[in-house]
């Protein structure tokens, strides 16, 4: 009978209290079970993004859904080239903001253009075309070049690159 006592209408109002708080903040913020059941990659594809944005490997992330802000990390600094033409650097920790079809403020990725080692601070998605833009300039490129996520060291090339050093090694 103490259970349905008058002292125990105020906890219950303070518990549905805390839950209605848990409720409303949880969502904003990436947590333990969602780190646990998404990846990077699959937050990339729920903002309208491909999967091919970053690296293989990526370890983990941090998403505020309210913000935008977005981080992904990789277990190290990672450089590759694709099509022989363009040189890339992720950082271990990519940082930007991201929402449907958009990273702006995009930290820790940069593009070798000529000589010059230059950071790609937004990318957008136009349709079937991502634009990649260092600032003062951007290019366009297919989103089917951006299906499956490069690896460190060979980008896109890997099987190529490991069938000819199998065939050379024997």
């Amino acid at each position: 009978m103490g259970f349905l006592s008058q002292s125990s209408k105020p906890l219950s109002s303070q518990v549905l209290f805390v839950f209605s708080v848990l409720i409303i903040t949880l969502p904003n913020l990436s947590s333990a079970s969602e780190n646990g059941t998404l990846s990077a990659y699959d937050i990339l594809l729920q903002y309208d993004l491909p999967v091919g944005l970053l690296p293989k490997g990526a370890t983990g992330y941090k998403i505020n859904r309210e913000t935008g802000e977005f981080e992904a990390y990789l277990d190290k600094t990672c450089k590759f080239s694709l099509e022989n033409s363009y040189d890339l650097e992720y950082k271990s920790t990519i940082k930007g903001v991201i929402s449907k079809g958009r990273l702006k403020n995009l930290k820790g990725v940069s593009v070798k253009v000529l000589i010059l080692w230059l950071n790609i601070v937004e990318v957008v998605r136009d349709g079937d075309e991502l634009e990649f833009s260092v600032g003062i300039a951007s290019a366009d490129f297919p989103i089917d070049n951006f299906e499956e996520s490069p690896q460190c060291g060979c980008g896109l090339n890997c099987d190529t690159l490991n069938s000819v050093l199998s065939s050379s090694s024997i």
